[in-house]
C-alpha cells in the first residue's frame, strides 16, 4: 500500500490560502481531457473488484470505482464516509459497508494498479435533512477540505461524480434543481481553493426509462446543470437494453428508451464540447453465472426476481452486450470512458430478495468464461482504437 505524507493535510491548507490570496480563476478542465485513450473502470465495492482482480480472467482496467457520502467524511463511526483515511489521511483498515458490499476509497486506490479512481458522491438528504441547503451554507466546508486532501494525497486522476444519478426520483433532496446546482457550485468552488488540481468532476445523468415512469414525465436535464465551468464530463449510465420498452401493466406512462435518453445526454454533452462517461454499467436482470434472466421491476416487466427464464451464453451477449459495444463504437467520438460494475448483486442485503431495490442478478465477468472472453477482447479493441484516437488528436 502507498504512503501518504502526514504533513499533507496541513500543505493542503497552506495551499488554500495562497489560492485564495491570488484570487484565481477556474474553468472547467476541458482543453487536458480532449485527446485521451479510452478509460475503463472497475467498480463498484471491493469484493467486486478483488474478485476481478484475483481471477486474472479480464482485461486490465485503467482504475477503479469508490462511493462515498459527503455529511460522514470526518465521522470515525462510519470509517469517513467511506473514505479510508482519518483526519490526519491515516489510513484506516476497516472498511464501511451500507448494504452493497464493502468501500474505502483509499483501498481502492491503493489496492490496484491504474491512473484513475471514479468516486460517487453522495449528497442524497435520505438521512441528511436539508443537506443541500447546509452545504451552501458552507456547514460541510471541512468535508470538502478533507475530500480535497484525500484526492491530493493519492495518485490517481480522481473523477469526482457529484450528486450522481442527479435525475433519479430515488435520491431524495435533488427534486430541488436550483439548490442541487448551488450544492454543486459550493463543492466544486472548496475543492478547487483546497489545490485539488487532479480531481476531474462528472455530471452524471440517470438516463433511466424507470425513472420517467415513476416521474410520469421526461426530465429536462439542463435545470440541473452547474454550468461549463464547474463541469468537466457529462456521465450517464446503462442499465436496461437500449431499446426496451416496458411490459408491465403498472407502467401506465410511456417513457423514453434507454438509446434516447442517452443519445440525448450525448448531445447535451457534444454541444459543450464535454466528454462521456458511462459511469454506471452493467446488464441488469441477468445472472451471468446461472444463465437466467428475471424480472427487474414490477414497473417494467414483472415482479422483481420472478419470471426467470433460462437464456444461452450468446442469448446474453446478444440481447445486452452487443448492443452496448455497438452503441459505444458508433458514438466512439462522445464516449471517453465506461465503467462496469462487476457485482454478484444477489448476494448483497440492499439488492437481495425479496428486490425492494430491483433485481440486478450477477453481473461478474469471472464466472462466465465465455461472456468474459468476447468482453475482453471487444474493450481491447475499444481501447486501442481510443489510442489511434489520441494519437490523431495531437
Amino acid at each position: 500500500m502507498r504512503t501518504i505524507a502526514r504533513d499533507i493535510f496541513w500543505l493542503a491548507l497552506l495551499a488554500t490560502a495562497a489560492l485564495l490570496q491570488s484570487g484565481c480563476a477556474h474553468s472547467a478542465n476541458t482543453a487536458d481531457i480532449q485527446s485521451r485513450e479510452n478509460i475503463y473502470l472497475i467498480g463498484q465495492d471491493l469484493d467486486a473488484i478483488r474478485g476481478y482482480y484475483d481471477s486474472k480472467c479480464c482485461e486490465a482496467p485503467d482504475g477503479t470505482t469508490a462511493y462515498l457520502t459527503l455529511y460522514n467524511l470526518l465521522d470515525a463511526k462510519l470509517n469517513y464516509g467511506g473514505l479510508g483515511v482519518d483526519k490526519k489521511l491515516k489510513p484506516t483498515s476497516s472498511e464501511v459497508g451500507w448494504g452493497s458490499g464493502p468501500v474505502s476509497a483509499w483501498k481502492s486506490a491503493s489496492e490496484f494498479e491504474g491512473e484513475y479512481l471514479a468516486i460517487g458522491l453522495s449528497i442524497t438528504e435520505q438521512y441528511e435533512k436539508n443537506g443541500l441547503k447546509r452545504i451552501v451554507a458552507g456547514e460541510f466546508d471541512r468535508e470538502i477540505v478533507h475530500l480535497a486532501a484525500f484526492a491530493k494525497a493519492t495518485d490517481r486522476t480522481v473523477l469526482l461524480r457529484i450528486g450522481y444519478e442527479f435525475d433519479g426520483r430515488w435520491n431524495a433532496g435533488y427534486d430541488n434543481p436550483a439548490r442541487f446546482v448551488a450544492a454543486w457550485q459550493r463543492i466544486v468552488d472548496q475543492m478547487r481553493a483546497n489545490g485539488a488540481t487532479n480531481v476531474r468532476y462528472v455530471w452524471q445523468a440517470s438516463t433511466s426509462p424507470i425513472d420517467d415512469i415513476l416521474d410520469r414525465r421526461h426530465d429536462n436535464i439542463t435545470q440541473w446543470y452547474p454550468g461549463n465551468a464547474y463541469v468537466d464530463w457529462v456521465g450517464a449510465s446503462w442499465f436496461v437494453r437500449p431499446d426496451e420498452m416496458p411490459t408491465s401493466p403498472l407502467a401506465t406512462y410511456k417513457p423514453s428508451t434507454a438509446r434516447a435518453l442517452m443519445d440525448e445526454v450525448l448531445a447535451f454533452a457534444r454541444a459543450r464540447q464535454k466528454p462521456v462517461m458511462v459511469a454506471e454499467l452493467s446488464p441488469q436482470g441477468f445472472d451471468l453465472q446461472r444463465h437466467t434472466r428475471r424480472f427487474i421491476s414490477p414497473l417494467w416487466d414483472g415482479p422483481s426476481g420472478n419470471g426467470s427464464q433460462a437464456v444461452t451464453n450468446e442469448q446474453i451477449w446478444d440481447l445486452w452486450f452487443q448492443p452496448f459495444l455497438d452503441y459505444l463504437t458508433v458514438n466512439d467520438d462522445a464516449i471517453d470512458a465506461i465503467a462496469y460494475i462487476n457485482v454478484n448483486w444477489d448476494s448483497q442485503p440492499m439488492w437481495t430478495a425479496p428486490y425492494a431495490n430491483g433485481y440486478w442478478g450477477d453481473t461478474r465477468l469471472e464466472v462466465n468464461p465465455v461472456i468474459n472472453a468476447r468482453w475482453n477482447a471487444a474493450i481491447s479493441d475499444w481501447r486501442n482504437a481510443g489510442k489511434t484516437k489520441k494519437a490523431g488528436d495531437r
